[in-house]
């Protein structure tokens, strides 16, 4: 059985948000790894098949919610990792 469909809606919004972001830009692989996971976790799972099924019956409320509820989780992230960074290898 293929279920490549399925995956968290967060996820695809975070990946967007984290290519426009500035304070992500010239990060290490490591460093935004631990920004993606630390901001997935203070996010409820919102699992759909197709994004654009998804965002087709929000109302436009729930799509504003639900970005102001990413981009402040990230923000939260930024600030865990800066507050603990990785010792280089």
């Amino acid at each position: 059985m293929v279920t490549e469909n399925v995956h968290n809606y967060y996820e695809t919004e975070l990946k967007s948000l984290i290519n426009t972001d500035p304070r992500l830009r010239g990060k290490s692989s490591d460093y935004v790894e631990d920004v993606i996971c630390l901001t997935l976790n203070q996010l409820p799972s919102f699992y759909v098949r197709f994004d654009v099924d998804a965002t087709a019956y929000m109302a436009e409320d729930d799509i504003i919610s639900i970005q102001d509820r990413l981009k402040a989780a990230l923000g939260e992230a930024i600030k865990q990792v800066d507050a603990y960074p990785h010792e280089p290898d």
